[in-house]
């Protein structure tokens, strides 16, 4: 009786209203916060990100627990980092970006203005973006929901279902279309390496690259297009061609990868010398 075995449809939906609702009483909260004290704004948006990624990773830890969820999934196995696929990782999250540039050209700069004015830069914001961030939503994301998913439904379905969540939960439509395929990515390398610190470390990287555009070019300029960094012409169409090649062979890459574990149906290798993207 599959549907019987966690998690089913119910508790996928379960998890969304867990997210949710975490949301919203952190949000609320936040706006408490700013309303009845005079904290630093940086202060404020980590405690409320903290208690809201808390609240959601503390409910489906007890949803796992009470639907009797089989295993644990919270893997961190340091000694199965990988640092070729990490390094495999950064290049194909840039070329994904750049890749989908005119995509995301199509929405409303503002929003994203405007969530770099909430980032902002100082010990806080880094704190929020480049150490919890990548603890707390590869915890949830890839070890609690992907993990989850993986044990019923095999790696391909758990990787899309936890990237597509991953996606809607950054909510602005360029984060979140953007989110969505970068989860794909740390949900592979997940399901490569059984390390949630690996994937931590690369969605670290990332994120701290993304702090360093924001501090160093400011809010306004900070999600400026590579076409525009590269003056558009010859260049930038040759560099945009290189990307979309390397996103071919790097997508092509994890189906085959994935694949050929489905049918065999056996684990991923640890770390070293066998964890190098084919």
């Amino acid at each position: 009786m599959k549907r019987r075995i966690y998690p089913n449809g119910i508790d996928i939906l379960a998890m969304i209203g867990i997210i949710l609702v975490s949301s919203l009483a952190a949000g609320l909260v936040g706006g408490a916060l700013t309303w009845l004290t005079e904290w630093n704004t940086g202060l404020v948006n980590a405690l409320t990100y903290f208690l809201q990624m808390g609240l959601a990773i503390t409910f489906i830890l007890v949803q796992r627990r009470t639907r009797q969820a089989p295993t644990n999934v919270l893997n961190m196995h340091a000694g199965r980092i990988s640092a070729p696929l990490i390094l495999w990782g950064i290049v194909l999250i840039f070329v994904t970006g750049v890749v989908i540039e005119p995509l995301l050209e199509l929405f409303p700069d503002k929003y994203l203005e405007q969530l770099n004015q909430y980032i902002g830069t100082g010990g806080w914001s880094i704190l929020m973006t480049v150490v919890l961030a990548p603890v707390m939503e590869e915890t949830l994301f890839r070890g609690l929901i992907q993990g989850s998913i993986n044990e019923r439904d095999g790696a391909a379905k758990a990787i899309l279902l936890s990237a597509l969540l991953f996606g809607v939960f950054h909510m602005i439509p360029q984060q979140a279309i953007n989110a969505f395929l970068v989860g794909i990515i740390l949900g592979y390398i997940y399901f490569r390496t059984k390390s949630l610190l690996t994937v931590i470390i690369l969605h670290a990287l990332n994120n701290g690259i993304s702090y360093l555009m924001l501090e160093v070019l400011g809010p306004e300029r900070a999600d400026m297009a590579v076409r525009d960094m590269l003056g558009g012409g010859a260049l930038y169409y040759a560099v945009y061609g290189a990307c979309v090649v390397l996103l071919v062979v790097g997508a092509v890459a994890i189906v085959r990868r994935l694949q050929v574990r489905e049918e065999a149906g056996t684990e991923p290798e640890t770390a070293g010398n066998r964890t190098e993207p084919e």
